[in-house]
Order: C-alpha cells, then structure tokens, then sequence
C-alpha cells in the first residue's frame, strides 16, 4: 500500500495506519473512533418538555404533527451506538483509550 489509506474499512486497517504512520496522522482516525461511538436513541414519551431531564446526556424533543396540531415530547438519551464504527469493527473503548494515551 502507497501512502495513506482513503479509507478504513477493518481492524486491521486501523492497526496498519498506526503502525506506519506518524501519530499526528493516525490519532485523529483512532479519536473519530471514540467521538462517533455516541448516539441519541429514544428512551420513552413526556407529557411537556419540563417533565423531561435535560443535561449532558439526556434532551426533550418536540414532534409538531401538522395535520391535525397535536404535539408530542420524546425523550432522548446519548447512548453507545453498537453500530458505530468502533463497535462495528470489534474495537472496545479502553483498546481506543489506549491506543490513544
């Protein structure tokens, strides 16, 4: 392989950049890793947005259903995606922190 790779599609991929590169090339991939593993999922329904939690980890989002006026509040919660990168090329989250250090 010539230079650096356009994509990363496995684990090896992965170790291959770090291996061969300098760290100012490699980290950021590896850190990507780490920063796209979180996702916001749903977790229930709220009468209002004040009867939700909002914080770092947690928000109230507002459905506006147009044809007929109705409004409903889900709430969110920042979760790990099991479909993120990360998970989805069997890395765990102490391997990256590692890496990383």
């Amino acid at each position: 392989m010539k230079g650096f790779p356009k994509f990363l599609n496995t684990k090896a991929d992965y170790e291959y950049i770090k291996e061969n590169f300098p760290a100012d090339q490699w980290k950021p991939r590896w850190q990507n890793l780490l920063d796209e593993r979180k996702n916001w999922f749903p977790t229930g329904q709220v009468e209002s947005e004040e009867a939700g939690i909002t914080d770092d980890t947690h928000k109230v989002v507002k459905y506006e259903d147009t044809t007929d006026g109705t409004t409903a509040y889900t709430q969110m919660e920042l979760m790990d995606d099991p479909h993120s990168t990360l998970f989805r090329l069997g890395f765990t989250v102490e391997e990256v922190e590692e890496a990383l250090a």
